[in-house]
């Protein structure tokens, strides 16, 4: 039911006064309130009845449009009862969030206006459930014949009068009925992950989008795929059909501000029935992508087998042909943990293969290798392959708003030239992944090139280890700074980087040369160590460059 066809009932005498432009939308219910703030009862797409018992000043009519902007009412209607007329300050709010606003005339109650529009919304729920059966068997029948999400998607959303995109949870799209721009997509997959309930109601340059989701195997939202769904405008400015993000440094709308944050918005109990009708035909490509996913982690395994044994290179290479990798073509390995999460193992999988799709390289992922690490191992072109770390650093950025307490680590390997170098690849990316784990930060990717000869030399150290030889360096000198709140620590990091020349070094730390000379001395007489000696500078870089 549309908000004209509620008005348009000359009985109700009620009269629009702001939002002509918005008659097209649609109305879930009729919901009376006199509180200040209703979004706790609102799920969107509601025409809101009050009788302005929770206006006593101008100003609190701003904080109730925002509210139910918020929650995406579709209209609010206003009792003239209490002013005896609709209070301009409530019309200039509602023009300004953008919600149409009418008159409800003081001998029109508001149980007449439920008695007229609720029973037309019912009839027609009834009237579309046999077509909703209709054409969900007749979806069921098609995908048994072999059509995919992406064939069904575009007529099924066509018919339905949404525009939707499948998305995974890194942002990826499954599938869509129009193209999505990427920023888009990242925006959308960010605020699927970042949502404190779902389904949740986002958006994006102006246009509501539901966000749903759309469980697989394993049951985590860092696993699962999202559907945005939208309703179409008909507007010349949406002829695209697309998504577009706000442009940067542009001036937020009042709507976008009153949904500033995921995690505040209302979760939509009243989700529209086609965003619900669509979720059914999602569900079902998702399970055939679980299926097909459990074929390859089958075959992936095998590799796995191998590399944790001393495997031949005829194995290795035979494992990697039977997941469709080259076996001649230039390898990477890309090592994972993910952990701080009671979920299943599988979900480290999971995590694993949705961040190889970041790269358009052919990989095989493999729990079964090393305990409680993922591998994966990508083939390409070392040109191709050059680019995969800043690829996965971007992906992995993204999955950290669905983390959690969790934290994600990865190493990855530098170029294996072939299948006889692979164990050596497997080494290269467990030491990174060494060095990420020891990075406080949610999300870290560490690759060989990150690190230089000595750091990937000391990831193999036992922690243990390095915690001793850093405390016996820099041990006095930090015990120092604790007890006199000085600064010598940062001063000789500066030093070092200076690569000892007392000018540069004192002019970057804005300080008298002198100075510098006294905070060297005293870092000096503090270690027993002499800093215009080669042997004491490197370990003095090395302990202030050691994880702690």
């Amino acid at each position: 039911m549309l908000l004209r066809e509620a008005l348009d009932r000359p009985q109700l005498r009620l009269t629009l006064l702001t939002g002509e432009a918005e008659l097209d939308r649609t109305v879930s219910r009729v919901y009376v309130t006199d509180l200040p703030d209703p979004r706790r009862y609102l799920s969107g797409g509601e025409i809101v009845l009050t009788g302005l018992m929770w206006r006593r000043r101008a100003g609190d009519s701003d904080g109730f449009v925002a509210a139910c902007a918020a929650a995406g009412v579709t209209a609010i209607g206003a009792g003239d009862a209490a002013y005896g007329s609709v209070p301009v300050d409530l019309v200039t709010a509602c023009r300004r969030y953008g919600v149409p606003l009418f008159e409800v005339p003081v001998e029109v109650s508001f149980r007449d206006i439920i008695d007229e529009v609720t029973p037309t919304l019912w009839a027609r729920r009834a009237n579309g459930l046999a077509t909703v059966l209709g054409r969900y068997r007749g979806l069921v029948a098609a995908m048994a014949g072999g059509a995919r999400l992406a064939d069904l998607l575009q007529p099924v959303a066509a018919d339905l009068g949404v525009d939707c995109w499948v998305l995974t949870s890194t942002g990826r799209t499954v599938a869509g009925t129009g193209p999505l721009p990427s920023d888009a997509s990242r925006r959308l997959a960010t605020s699927f992950l970042a949502a404190g309930r779902l389904p949740a109601l986002v958006e994006v340059d102006g246009r509501r989008i539901w966000l749903v989701a759309v469980s697989g195997r394993p049951e985590h939202r860092l696993a699962a795929w999202l559907l945005a769904c939208a309703v179409r405008h008909t507007g010349p400015s949406d002829a695209d059909g697309a998504v577009r993000s706000a442009t940067a440094g542009s001036t937020p709308s009042p709507i976008a501000a009153a949904r500033s944050t995921v995690a505040d918005a209302v979760p939509p109990s009243g989700l529209p029935e086609a965003a619900a009708e669509l979720v059914s035909l999602v569900a079902l490509e998702r399970a055939h992508a679980d299926e097909a996913g459990r074929v390859e982690r089958r075959l992936a395994d095998q590799l796995g087998t191998a590399l944790s044994t001393t495997a031949s290179p005829a194995d290795l290479r035979a494992a990697l042909s039977s997941g469709g990798l080259p076996p001649r073509s230039t390898l990477l390995v890309l090592a994972v943990r993910l952990t701080g999460l009671t979920t299943p193992p599988e979900l480290a999988i999971a995590v694993t293969e949705e961040i190889v799709r970041s790269t358009p390289l052919p990989a095989m992922v493999t729990g079964t290798a090393r305990p409680g690490t993922v591998l994966a191992v990508l083939a390409g072109g070392r040109t191709e392959l050059a680019g995969v770390p800043d690829a996965v650093r971007g992906t992995v950025a993204g999955l950290v708003p669905g983390l959690g307490a969790g934290r994600l680590a990865v190493g990855v390997s530098g170029p294996a030239a072939e299948p006889d170098a692979l164990a050596g690849a497997v080494e290269q990316a467990e030491h990174a992944l060494t060095t990420a784990l020891a990075d406080p930060d949610p999300g870290t990717v560490v690759s060989a090139g990150d690190l230089a000869s000595h750091l990937l030399l000391l990831s193999g150290v036992p922690p243990e280890a390095r915690r001793a030889f850093r405390d016996r360096v820099l041990g006095p000198v930090l015990a120092y700074d604790r007890a006199h709140h000085a600064d010598l620590v940062s001063t000789l990091d500066e030093f070092l980087a200076c690569s000892g020349s007392w000018s540069r070094a004192a002019e970057r730390l804005h300080l008298h040369v002198n100075t510098l000379r006294y905070r060297i001395g005293r870092i000096e007489q503090l270690t027993g160590r002499d800093l215009s000696r080669f042997p004491d500078r490197v370990d003095f870089y090395l302990a202030l460059r050691l994880p702690h």
